[in-house]
């Protein structure tokens, strides 16, 4: 993504909403808006070679068509702009650059804008035949929000003079288009999944021959699933710490998905327990020997229960480390009951010596099949 497009794309998107307004009619709206935002794309405005006013298309002398702008290439357009007064609703005034679309061959993309929301149309289906839906839009009170997606950036700057391709924009669009209809049956899976869905996953699984009736539990969990990984990423693309990601492991699958997220709902992570996580976290990179086993400590997560903090390797229940009490009123602040042995290990403060054996016994084990029995 270009920082300096981006920057400057805001920096006009807040200009804009400053100047939106005054802009009370068609006439007003091109020149304090629209003619802005071509010059923000790198045409000249300036120069009717480039940027033509009014530019006719006719099908014949009876049906004559006009749009706002066309750009031109080699004194042909190849995209035409039409445009509304600011606020007039855009899903109503299609059919007019779709007429000019079909009338001038040369036309590879159609822009449609009221000056605060722009969007852009190409020929993906049929040659010179608009499609119904656009390939990009952009609302200009997000971007001065700062809510702007790299794709929107990246789709923008491809429009961009000596960017555009008129000869590929179809095949481009296409791919958005698809895209986008990636995108929403992604978001209707992730907010209601299908039994075919959920039956698919559950075979990916290992688990089939799953009754009608038990179908809407594992459909609760598909759905906290699709929660927890968008969390994750989000989590990933702030740069936040592994801990606070740590939250996001599979529940346990020995309580029924639906009840695990009613719990799930009043339990908080407290500090100390995140404080513990990161402590193991940094203990086994500093007791482990090999370098192998060196990487697997990142597969190390957590589970907040109520009553219990679980702490386990790659998978809860098959690479259960120890289970984590943490002291409130009374009695020692840490307390570990670790997977192997049945005593409970307690301590006042977090320092390597109360837990390293156990620690490094039952990691190894989990994450190689082997234990050792001491850490000298």
């Amino acid at each position: 993504m270009s920082v300096e497009f981006q920057e400057r794309l805001i920096s006009y998107a807040q200009r804009a909403i400053e100047m939106a307004p005054r802009c009370t009619n068609e006439e007003s709206t091109k020149l304090f808006l629209i003619l802005p935002f071509i010059g923000l794309l790198g045409y000249d405005d300036r120069n009717p070679h480039e940027v033509c006013p009014e530019h006719a298309a006719d099908f014949s002398e009876k049906y004559k068509n006009r749009v706002d702008f066309a750009i031109l290439q080699n004194d042909q357009p190849i995209i035409a702009i039409e445009c509304k007064c600011n606020g007039t609703p855009l899903k109503d005034e299609r059919g007019q650059l779709r007429s000019y679309f079909n009338a001038a061959p040369t036309v590879k993309m159609g822009l449609l804008t009221d000056g605060l929301i722009y969007e852009f149309y190409a020929d993906s289906d049929q040659p010179n035949m608009m499609d119904a839906n656009p390939f990009l839009a952009v609302d200009l009170r997000d971007v001065a929000a700062g809510k702007i997606e790299e794709n929107v950036v990246d789709g923008l700057k491809t429009l961009r003079k000596g960017h555009f391709d008129p000869e590929n924009i179809g095949a481009e669009a296409k791919r958005k288009l698809v895209f986008q209809s990636f995108l929403q049956q992604i978001a209707d899976l992730a907010d209601q999944p299908s039994e075919p869905f959920t039956r698919m996953l559950l075979q990916q699984a290992g688990i089939s021959n799953v009754r009608s009736r038990a179908l809407p539990e594992f459909q609760d969990l598909v759905r906290s699933a699709f929660r927890a990984f968008v969390n994750e990423k989000i989590l990933q693309r702030l740069d936040l710490s592994k801990e606070a990601a740590g939250i996001l492991a599979v529940p346990a699958s020995d309580v029924p998905p639906s009840e695990q997220l009613k719990a799930e709902d009043k339990i908080t992570t407290t500090e100390t327990e995140l404080e513990v996580v990161a402590f193991v976290r940094r203990r086994l990179a500093f007791l482990v020997k090999e370098e192998h086993l060196f990487n697997e400590i990142g597969k190390i997560r957590f589970r907040d229960y109520q009553g219990k903090f679980v702490v386990f390797y790659d998978r809860e229940r098959r690479g259960r480390l120890f289970d984590f009490i943490e002291g409130v009123n009374r009695g020692p602040k840490y307390r570990f009951q670790f997977s192997d042995q049945d005593e409970e290990i307690s301590a006042e403060s977090l320092v390597g010596a109360v837990i390293d054996e156990p620690l490094l016994r039952v990691f190894r084990l989990r994450a190689l099949g082997e234990a050792v029995p001491d850490v000298s």
